[in-house]
C-alpha cells in the first residue's frame, strides 16, 4: 500500500470542511445567540468591551477578536467565516496532537473523523466562540502531552505555551477551567508526580493572570443566581451529558428531538453495545489494556462532567446545553478513540469508517432543516416585507430574537422592542402564566396606542401551554388575527385593533 503524504491527506480534509460548511455558511440565516454576538461586536472593539460587562455576560477574548475581524468586513457570512477559519486551525492542532499519541495510519484515520464531524460543522455555522473553544482546546491539549505526558524527556517550552494558552482559554471561555482542573486530576491519576507539583505552580501563575475575571464573573453571574431555575434532579442531568457523550462519539442530530429517530436508536444500541464490549475485554485483561492516553483523557473528561453537573445544580439545564459543551468534545472524542484504537483490531477500521460515513451524513443533512436555523429569519423578514404596510409596527415576544430580525428586514416599519434584549429570564416553569410576566408586560408597553395594526412575532416557548397567557389575553381581548403563518421555530401574526 503507498505512502500517504500527510500534508496533501490533511488539505485534502480542509478542503472536503470547507466544500460542505462554506455553501451552508452563506445560505444560512443566523439565529438570535449569533444575533446577540454581531450587536455585541458592531461597533468595535472598545463597544464591545462595554456590551461584555452589560448584555453578553461572558469572557472577553472571543468577542473582541471578532469586532476586531468585523472591521474587514461587517456581512454575516464574514462573521460567520471567522468561525470557519477556527474550525480549520483546530483540524490543524488535532492533527498534530493525534501524531503524538498514535501512530501514523491510526492518527490519519482519527483525524478524518474529527475534520468531518458533524459537531465541528455545527461550530463552524455558528457565530459564537464554539470552533475558537475547539481550537484553544485541542491547543491545551497538544501542549500538555508534550509538556506533562511524554514518556521520554518532557517539553519545557511546551509548558510556557501551555500556561499562555490555559490564561487564553479562561479568557476565552470560563468552562475551559474545567479541562485545567481534569488535566491535573490526570496527572495525579497517572502517579507523574514530579509533573503534577510542576503543573499546580504553573497553575498559580494562570490564577495571578486571571484575577481580574474574577470581579467580572461574580459580576456577570449575579443576577443569574437569583433568577427563577426549574427543579433539578441527578437522573435529568446525568441524562443531559450522556447525550452529549453520545453526540460526540456517534452523532445522530446535534439537537436532539423529545422523538427518538430510527438513527438515533440504533446509535444509542450501538454505543451501548460498544461500552459493554469495551468493559468486558478491559475487566478480563484486568485494565491492561487502558493506556495512558486513555486514562488521562478519561479523568479529564470526567472532572469536566462533574464540573458540568455543578454547573447544572448551580445555574440550571440551560448552561450545560450542548453547544456550551463544546469543551467537552475533544477530551471525549481523543478518550473515546484511544480506547476504542486500543481495543479493536485494524480490520475493523473499515466497518467503522462506514459506520461513520453514515451516521456523519444523516447528522449533517438533518442539522439544519430547510436550510433554515431557529427562527428562520430571512423568509420570516421576506414575509413580512411582501405583506406589510407602513405603520404596522414589528413586535417581538421575547425581547432578545428583535435583534436578529434587522439583519434581513429592510422595510419601514419599526421593530420593538428597541431596547431590554438582555433583561429578562425566565420567571417560572414553562407552561406557567408567570413564565414571562414582566418580559410581556414590558412588549406590550412597547407597542404604540395609536398603531391600527401590528405584526406579532412569537418563539416556541409561548406555544408552550399557558407560558403566554398573559400575551394571548392581550391579543384577543384587543385584536383580530387578519393572517397567521408559520416558520421555523417562529410564529408571525397581523393584528388588528378592534374597534370599541
Amino acid at each position: 500500500m503507498p505512502k500517504i503524504d500527510e500534508k496533501k491527506f490533511l488539505l485534502i480534509l480542509i478542503f472536503l470542511h470547507l466544500a460542505i460548511a462554506l455553501p451552508m455558511a452563506f445560505a444560512l440565516n443566523i439565529w438570535a445567540d449569533e444575533a446577540s454576538t454581531l450587536y455585541t461586536t458592531q461597533n468595535g472593539f472598545f463597544r464591545a468591551f462595554q456590551n461584555l460587562f452589560t448584555d453578553e455576560k461572558q469572557a472577553p477574548l472571543y468577542f473582541l477578536l471578532l469586532s476586531l475581524w468585523r472591521k474587514i468586513n461587517d456581512s454575516v457570512y464574514f462573521a460567520r467565516l471567522f468561525s470557519v477559519i477556527f474550525s480549520l486551525l483546530a483540524i490543524i492542532a488535532f492533527s498534530r496532537l493525534a501524531r503524538k499519541i498514535w501512530e501514523r495510519k491510526t492518527a490519519l484515520f482519527l483525524t478524518a473523523i474529527f475534520a468531518l464531524h458533524p459537531f465541528l460543522f455545527w461550530a463552524s455555522l455558528e457565530i459564537r466562540l464554539y470552533s475558537f473553544i475547539i481550537f484553544i482546546t485541542c491547543l491545551l491539549f497538544s501542549y500538555f502531552y508534550d509538556g506533562y505526558l511524554r514518556e521520554d524527556s518532557v517539553d519545557k517550552k511546551a509548558r510556557i505555551f501551555y500556561t499562555l494558552t490555559a490564561v487564553a482559554a479562561l479568557y476565552t471561555n470560563y468552562y475551559l477551567g474545567f479541562l485545567l482542573v481534569g488535566a491535573f486530576a490526570a496527572l495525579l491519576v497517572l502517579r507523574r508526580w514530579r509533573e503534577a507539583k510542576s503543573y499546580f505552580w504553573q497553575m498559580l501563575a494562570v490564577g495571578v493572570l486571571i484575577l481580574p475575571l474574577f470581579y467580572i464573573i461574580s459580576f456577570q453571574f449575579s443576577d443569574r443566581a437569583v433568577t427563577y431555575q426549574p427543579e433539578k434532579s441527578l437522573v435529568e442531568g446525568v441524562r443531559i451529558l450522556w447525550n452529549h457523550f453520545l453526540t460526540f462519539v456517534l452523532p445522530t442530530e446535534i439537537y436532539t428531538s423529545e422523538d427518538s429517530t430510527v438513527f438515533s436508536f440504533f446509535r444509542l444500541w450501538i454505543v451501548r453495545f460498544s461500552i459493554l464490549a469495551v468493559l468486558i475485554i478491559l475487566l478480563k485483561n484486568k485494565l491492561k489494556d487502558l493506556d495512558k492516553t486513555a486514562l488521562a483523557f478519561g479523568t479529564i473528561a470526567a472532572v469536566c462532567g462533574v464540573f458540568f453537573m455543578f454547573v447544572y445544580f448551580q445555574l440550571g439545564a440551560g448552561y450545560i446545553e450542548i453547544r456550551h459543551a463544546a469543551v467537552y468534545y475533544v477530551a471525549i472524542f481523543v478518550f473515546a478513540s484511544a480506547v476504542l484504537v486500543k481495543i479493536l483490531p485494524a480490520k475493523t477500521w473499515l466497518f467503522a469508517a462506514v459506520l461513520y460515513a453514515v451516521f456523519f451524513a444523516y447528522a449533517i443533512a438533518v442539522m439544519y432543516p430547510n436550510l433554515a436555523k431557529r427562527g428562520d429569519w430571512a423568509r420570516v423578514a421576506a414575509f413580512i416585507a411582501q405583506n406589510e404596510k407602513p405603520g404596522q409596527p414589528i413586535v417581538f415576544m421575547p425581547a432578545y430574537d428583535a435583534l436578529a430580525l434587522p439583519f434581513y428586514y429592510k422595510g419601514a416599519n419599526k421593530i420593538l422592542p428597541d431596547e431590554g434584549y438582555f433583561s429578562f429570564f425566565t420567571e417560572a416553569e414553562l407552561g406557567n402564566p408567570n413564565s414571562f410576566r414582566k418580559q410581556i408586560e414590558f412588549v406590550i408597553g412597547k407597542i404604540p396606542p395609536d398603531a391600527t395594526e401590528i405584526w406579532l412575532l412569537t418563539d416556541e416557548n409561548c406555544e408552550i401551554k399557558q407560558s403566554c397567557e398573559p400575551l394571548e389575553n392581550f391579543v384577543e381581548a384587543n385584536y383580530t388575527i387578519i393572517e397567521e403563518r408559520k416558520f421555523y421555530y417562529e410564529k408571525v401574526r397581523l393584528l388588528r385593533k378592534k374597534q370599541k
